[in-house]
């Protein structure tokens, strides 16, 4: 008895040319590892994408990819009926909040929700993914608070999508327990899936750290980030007669100095071109937004699996990761942060080494690949599959 998957997302990615940004990574990463695990397990199952950008909805099976039009309520009603007809079961992944549709869309996306609730009793299993909350990454976005109204109407959907959902996804143990605190959930619930990286596409090879040494911060330039301040903190120490370069690998969203070099590609080409000419990358976030400082951004897997030293300010879990694994140095401060790419620029075996243990890391507990499968491990247990004899005799 096959187990399928229907995937609510806002568009559709499964190959690395795919992503666009980072929510396309972990479309990419994770979903795509895990639908080619379940076609590994599990041959004859199906795999329904439901894309929000477009209205599109994909059927996806070992032969090949079938699109066409449709709503999301379509959708939801096609996987369940092609699901019960062929006597499956099937878990639905809301990529949230991605998955929601504009706001006069939004009784499709609640009508959906409500009717693969209504049938979930044994075949059907709803799992959000909620790898970025709405509320709080507003507020780590916005410059000045968002409205009343925004907040308000963001944490009542978030409420209802949570309450209805069999299981809830989270990148780390802190946001479980965030939202057990929230929204009254039971721990039981939810389960842990970090971010991660596809590290067999990451080439790893030892670099020398080069003059000038190249510094790379992997995202878009945004005052909100605190771009500025790392721009400041690489021009204090050019000043100081240091050659150093700042690379930014996103799109311009504010004013920098020319000296700064921005490029905006597709991922393999900023694996390719980018990343691995990098000497040490940065996370310049404010750990005094609440949302950054509790993320766990999927960069810090790329940087881990390239090899690559990490300087980041003091965010929780991002420092958690690179304390407990030395794999970089954390700044309490913009003057420690000066300090650290100083002591990188100096001490080239320090370098190394640090980017040797984030890919020894990342190895052993953030390949997409393995923790799409401890998730569909997850997943047949929550349909107490005996997946050795019904997903492989078929």
């Amino acid at each position: 008895m096959p187990l399928n998957l229907l995937i609510l997302a806002s568009w559709f990615a499964v190959n690395p040319e795919d992503i666009k940004e980072g929510v396309g990574y972990r479309y990419v990463g994770f979903y795509g590892s895990l639908i080619k695990t379940l076609f590994r397990l599990s041959p004859k199952s199906s795999v329904f994408w439901y894309s929000v950008t477009d209205h599109s909805f994909r059927i996806i099976d070992k032969n090949g990819c079938e699109k066409r039009k449709a709503s999301m309520i379509e959708a939801a009603i096609n996987a369940v009926s092609e699901t019960f007809q062929k006597k499956s079961y099937l878990a639905v992944v809301i990529a949230y909040p991605t998955a929601l549709p504009r706001v006069h869309r939004i009784f499709e996306y609640t009508f959906a929700l409500f009717i693969l609730k209504l049938i979930s009793i044994k075949r059907v299993k709803l799992i959000v993914d909620d790898f970025d909350p709405p509320v709080e990454a507003a507020y780590a976005f916005s410059e000045t608070k968002p409205s009343p109204v925004a907040v308000t109407y963001a944490r009542i959907l978030e409420k209802i999508t949570l309450k209805l959902a069999s299981s809830i996804v989270v990148i780390s143990d802190f946001w479980k327990r965030y939202m057990v605190r929230v929204y009254g959930l039971k721990e039981s619930k939810i389960f842990v899936v970090s971010n991660g990286s596809l590290i067999r596409l990451v080439p790893y090879k030892f670099k020398e750290p080069t003059r000038p040494l190249l510094v790379l911060y992997a995202g878009s330039a945004l005052k909100v980030k605190d771009i500025d301040k790392l721009v400041l903190a690489i021009e204090n120490l050019r000043i100081q007669g240091l050659a150093i370069e700042l690379h930014i690998a996103g799109a311009k969203l504010m004013d920098l100095p020319s000296w700064v070099h921005i490029t905006c590609s597709n991922w393999n080409s900023f694996v390719s071109n980018v990343l691995v000419n990098s000497d040490v990358c940065v996370i310049p976030y404010p750990p005094t937004k609440f949302g950054f400082f509790h993320s766990m951004p999927a960069k810090l897997f790329d940087y881990m699996a390239a090899g690559k030293p990490i300087i980041s300010t003091n965010l929780k879990e991002v420092g958690d990761i690179i304390r407990s694994n030395n794999c970089g140095l954390v700044a309490k401060d913009w003057t420690e942060f000066e300090a650290h790419l100083k002591r990188l620029y100096k001490d080239r075996e320090l370098a190394t080494k640090l980017g040797n243990n984030g890919r020894v890391t990342v190895e052993k507990y953030f390949n997409y690949e393995l923790l799409a499968e401890m998730f569909l491990e997850n997943i047949i247990q929550q349909f107490k599959i005996n997946h050795k004899v019904q997903l492989s005799e078929i």
